[in-house]
């Protein structure tokens, strides 16, 4: 890796940035914000999906053979509830979701969350609607994706709270400040959520172009400061905690360590409706 030069200026505006920074109105509720490595409670629908996401965390985890079958992970008491964490909720159907959203809401009082990539995207009747866009154009959508679909999801973010963005290093990060300003100009927040990479990624995400070198704290901060976006509670929390005992010049190029095993649902399997 060859000599990195950033200007103290900088090191100290991004610095601030980390202080000052809000996480997604998704985080509100979740155990991350507490310290404790857990995503919110979700309902798995489906592992199927309509798409090919080069980084797609899903993609070890099937290869694995472990999807997760359908039904609520988690206790009895959620804040919010996701849907969901593995595979594209809307490929069951609209009709179905809000199903869902209905039968949920009687059993929980609990925030929905539904987590989409918004080809097949409606009107719903969930509290907070992520939409995962990681490409500011068609041509490098569909080299994300695999499908032509980046102007169907455009129109389609008039039906979204929050736009979820993968941030790729050497891939898309000369886009997300263009993404930033679509989020900015329909007036939904954008979260940029670094990329995790599993077994099974790593050479996906090499072919593509991924800039491993790149892919530090410092770059990352310094796309969500340029992108206004919001930055996951968690990480934050994290963050914040090591600048209390460390320099923040002394860790803005620690990169995180890839993950040995894919990604699973650390919490219990509960019951399943019939939708």
């Amino acid at each position: 890796m060859g000599i990195r030069i950033v200007s103290d200026k900088r090191l100290r505006e991004l610095e601030a940035f980390v202080e000052s920074a809000e996480h997604p109105s998704h985080c509100e509720g979740c155990p991350g914000l507490e310290g404790v490595p857990l995503h919110h409670p979700s309902y798995e629908l489906t592992g199927r999906c309509n798409l090919n996401c080069i980084f797609c965390y899903a993609y070890s985890t099937k290869k694995a053979g472990k999807l997760p079958k359908p039904g609520y992970y988690g206790e009895p008491n959620p804040k919010a509830i996701t849907i969901s964490q593995y595979g594209e909720p809307t490929l069951v159907g609209i009709e179905k979701l809000e199903r869902l959203f209905s039968l949920l809401r009687k059993k929980f009082d609990a925030r929905i969350d539904l987590q989409t990539n918004g080809v097949l995207l409606d009107e719903v009747s969930a509290d907070i609607v992520m939409v995962s866009l990681s490409a500011s154009n068609r041509e490098s959508y569909l080299k994300l994706t695999g499908f032509d679909y980046f102007d169907r999801v455009l129109k389609n973010l008039e039906f979204a709270s929050i736009v979820r963005t993968v941030f790729l290093p050497g891939i898309n990060d000369r886009e997300v400040e263009e993404i930033g300003r679509i989020a900015e100009r329909l007036e939904l927040e954008l979260m940029l959520q670094p990329c995790s990479i599993h077994p099974g990624l790593e050479e996906r995400l090499k072919r593509a172009g991924y800039d491993f070198e790149r892919d530090t704290l410092y770059d990352y901060l310094d796309s969500a400061e340029k992108s206004n976006a919001r930055v996951p509670g968690c990480l934050l929390k994290i963050v914040r905690e090591i600048l209390e005992f460390e320099d923040f010049e002394d860790i803005a190029f620690s990169r995180r360590s890839f993950a040995s095993k894919p990604p699973e649902i650390r919490r219990e399997w509960k019951f399943c409706f019939d939708l």
